[in-house]
């Protein structure tokens, strides 16, 4: 089972909203994780505070990044927005929006990060595989959590812990979180886990507003 994507570099680094507080956001995130790189925990402890003052600011993100999207690779109208991704694919920031009642497939991230909840209330199931993963197509899952989210709370992912879950909006809007995320998590290879089977496939969720494929990539980042 493919566990990882080596992406090409870009040709700089993309923005698709012009914001100054996601631009200072960024910035920090750039120079705590550059500073912390040996010990993931401590970048997710330090970056915190400032995502919450990110997740605090409700005018920075367009109206037209919080709207679902019925053409979704992950199915069920999930829109996933890219907001920014660096040159080296080392870094993206992303808003996730699904509609009152979907769930998204149970997946995992394979990368640090923290996801904050913008807009909406979710229920976000978190599991733990269990198995020895050497069977292909083969997984065993176990629930270690249920949470019920809303504006302003913040998950973590360290893999593997907390990376592998499934979110439902159970407010009658659309729920809105925020990820910020160590790759370019739209575009690597990741998996998705059926638990009703003990199952586990290779996917890509792609991007609402931004392609994958190298060869597709527009000449210029600034793209909003």
């Amino acid at each position: 089972m493919t566990n990882h994507t080596i992406l090409e570099p870009l040709p700089e680094d993309q923005w698709f909203i012009e914001s100054q507080e996601l631009r200072s956001f960024v910035a920090t995130v750039r120079e705590i994780s550059a500073s912390t790189v040996d010990d993931r925990t401590q970048t997710l402890a330090k970056l915190e505070p400032h995502f919450q003052e990110l997740l605090a600011q409700q005018e920075w993100l367009p109206e037209k990044f919080a709207q679902i999207n019925p053409e979704s690779q992950m199915g069920g109208g999930i829109g996933q927005w890219l907001l920014y991704r660096a040159k080296d694919r080392s870094l993206s920031v992303f808003s996730l929006v699904i509609p009152p009642g979907s769930t998204t497939p149970v997946h995992d991230h394979l990368a640090w990060g923290l996801i904050g909840l913008y807009k909406g209330d979710q229920e976000e199931t978190v599991y733990r595989r269990i198995d020895s993963s050497d069977v292909e197509g083969h997984a065993q899952l176990q629930v270690t959590e249920v949470r019920l989210l809303q504006p302003g709370d913040i998950y973590r992912l360290l893999p593997p812990d907390g990376d592998i879950h499934a979110v439902k909006t159970t407010s009658q809007s659309a729920s809105v979180s925020i990820h910020t995320l160590g790759n370019d998590t739209g575009c690597v290879l990741r998996h998705q886990f059926i638990p009703a089977s003990h199952s586990v496939k290779s996917f890509r969720s792609g991007y609402s507003n931004a392609p994958c494929k190298q060869e597709e990539e527009k000449a210029h980042g600034q793209l909003y």
